[in-house]
């Protein structure tokens, strides 16, 4: 890789990319909207390229001379399933589709989500070779999105990496439950039963993402199902009250509780936000969609990694929350001890 384009960089899992990637010496490209914080990518030594996912001719030029293009540019949250599609369908689509336009066209990583595949059951994690079957209008954006580079798939190699849980240095979206642990020592979990989830740290996803990149099997069409596919966890489940205690320990606080959130409760709060949605502009952290992927187990199986690629996470999980923690700390997301 000499030469990369990063869509997303300036999010979490950009962050730790870019980071990798300049030890490794590449020029970075990274996409980024007229409106987007670059903030955090001016630290770095990466050129900032003007674009739009929808903008078909920016995307060509912003692919021109690329070997790589990650592609971590998503929307996690949406008023309607159109703003989903618009990012993570026809964007993918839209970005794919340039990318043929070189010459040589460039490897095409394509960070998708477990979320793709849709929720495990309690004893079994998913595996690649899993119908996929998402539940939430966001999943069928990141499937319809895999699907989009699958059609042209032939003409430019592409692999897909679906994540479990991203945490880490940096990461927003489980900040509320370290503040939660923090404030109150408690660990929420939603429904009647404890709910198993699979994590990797961002640090982690970077290494394996890289690995795929440089060396993974890569989708192509009529293919069996599975193929060109990974799963990113460095586990295949932990238990939600692990987790918390985890947090706690790493915070300092305990004992922690962990509290059973019924679904009725569940839906009346997703019902507010889900109101608060329809007649604002805010794009709602809590919406039906939320509740009812909160109530599943979202496992996946790291077997295919480690069989092919040789993938073991660098840091065992708990020090990995360790970090996290104390980055929260010392960057004031979290209150000093």
């Amino acid at each position: 890789m000499k030469r990369v384009l990063i869509t997303g960089g300036s999010g979490f899992i950009g962050f730790h990319l870019i980071q990798r990637l300049q030890k490794e010496g590449c020029d970075i490209r990274c996409l980024v909207r007229t409106n987007s914080v670059t903030d955090v990518l001016k630290t770095f030594d990466v050129e900032l390229y003007y674009g739009e996912l929808r903008d078909r001719d920016s995307l060509i030029k912003a692919v021109k001379d690329c070997d790589t293009v990650f592609h971590l540019a998503g929307r996690v949250r949406a008023r309607k399933k159109r703003e989903f599609d618009e990012t993570n369908h026809f964007g993918t689509e839209n970005l794919v589709n340039a990318a043929i336009q070189n010459s040589t066209p460039p490897v095409f990583l394509y960070v998708s989500s477990l979320a793709a595949v849709g929720p495990s059951n309690r004893e079994q994690p998913k595996r690649e070779t899993d119908i996929p079957c998402p539940i939430s209008a966001y999943g069928k954006s990141k499937l319809d999105g895999e699907k989009a580079i699958t059609v042209v798939s032939g003409k430019i190699p592409c692999s897909i990496v679906r994540p479990g849980i991203v945490f880490g240095e940096g990461d927003r979206m489980n900040l509320e439950l370290f503040k939660t642990i923090d404030r109150l020592r408690i660990c929420p979990i939603p429904g009647f039963r404890d709910k198993i989830y699979s994590w990797i740290h961002a640090a982690d996803l970077t290494e394996l993402i890289i690995t795929v990149a440089q060396s993974g099997e890569r989708v192509m069409p009529e293919s069996p199902v599975g193929t060109g596919i990974y799963f990113a966890a460095d586990n295949d489940g932990i238990h939600l009250s692990e987790a918390g205690r985890e947090i706690g320990r790493a915070l300092g606080k305990q004992p922690i509780y962990t509290i059973r959130c019924l679904p009725i409760a569940l839906l009346s709060v997703s019902t507010f936000y889900e109101i608060l949605k329809q007649f604002t502009k805010v794009n709602s952290p809590y919406d039906w969609a939320k509740a009812w992927e909160s109530l599943h187990h979202w496992r996946c199986s790291p077997e295919k990694t480690q069989q092919q690629l040789g993938f073991a996470p660098l840091i065992p999980f708990s020090e990995r929350i360790d970090q996290t923690a104390r980055w929260y700390r010392e960057h004031h997301w979290l209150s000093a001890r």
